[in-house]
């Protein structure tokens, strides 16, 4: 398959590149260029307002995973809100224009508000528990689900939102683990490493049976130092619990959704690194 791969020189895109491009004809987008590319894969400099550049990268593309985002709540946020909104509706539009069968967009656990502005009603999360964040990080994530939507609605394109929660991968990331008391709260002290994100992100750009879904991405296992239930009790005591069984390890996020539609099984643990 074709792919082009927006934000391609950042830890996920890096990550996604070393794992697909064996399988796929891929094309790197970011406004940085890489430190090294694997032999055959394509890069176009530019950022996601550069329409003129994102229509190059995007030329030919059969699936595109948009990546590219400013980062977190980071100052000046109007322009936080602004940059992931246009860069999410340019991606849209333009793989429309390409001829594009699928888009993948990067959403964020962010988009719930947790550790911000709500505390969970209910563990595990599910893709049906309210998205309620109002900074511009996760308002952009929210919004950002619904234009996919929309697009989907409108233009035919399918479009799939994956919820990604801490993304780590080998070397300095995986030192963030274990989460301690309240650090980690607002991904919800859950992660997945990219490397297992690399065939759930196949599956969804090859499942033509699916047209428009929200999935949740995390590791099969919670990344806090404490046991599940001694976390939410300490912390979030007014929050229902809806786990069917409930171990020390048991995660925060339920990916079960993925797991069933798309045969999500992460195999990769902070644990055993």
């Amino acid at each position: 398959m074709r792919i082009t791969i927006t934000g391609s020189s950042g830890l996920i895109g890096g990550v996604l590149i070393a794992e697909l491009h064996q399988r796929h004809q891929l094309t790197g987008y970011d406004r940085n260029p890489p430190a090294s590319l694997p032999a055959g894969v394509r890069f176009v400099q530019g950022d996601m307002e550069d329409r003129q550049a994102l229509a190059t990268a995007l030329a030919g593309a059969e699936g595109v995973i948009h990546l590219a985002a400013l980062p977190y709540d980071l100052p000046p946020l109007h322009e936080v809100f602004r940059i992931n909104m246009q860069g999410t509706y340019n991606a849209l539009e333009l793989a429309v224009e390409a001829g594009a069968q699928c888009l993948l967009f990067a959403s964020s656990i962010m988009a719930y508000g947790f550790g911000q502005n709500v505390d969970p009603r209910y563990f595990p999360i599910d893709e049906d528990h309210p998205v309620l964040a109002n900074m511009p990080y996760g308002l952009s994530k929210r919004l950002g689900e619904e234009l996919c939507r929309t697009f989907t609605e409108r233009c035919g394109m399918r479009t799939h939102c994956f919820r990604l929660t801490t993304a780590v991968a080998p070397g300095p990331r995986y030192q963030r683990l274990p989460c301690r008391q309240r650090e980690g709260e607002v991904g919800i002290y859950t992660y997945f490493d990219i490397r297992d994100f690399a065939p759930l992100a196949e599956a969804a750009l090859q499942a033509t049976h699916l047209r428009h879904e929200v999935f949740l991405v995390g590791a099969e296992d919670s990344g806090h130092a404490d046991p599940t239930a001694e976390v939410i009790a300490r912390y979030y005591p007014q929050a229902e619990l809806l786990y069917q069984h409930l171990e020390a390890t048991t995660p925060f996020v339920t990916c079960a959704k993925a797991r069933r539609l798309l045969g999500f099984a992460p195999r990769l643990s902070w644990r055993t690194r």
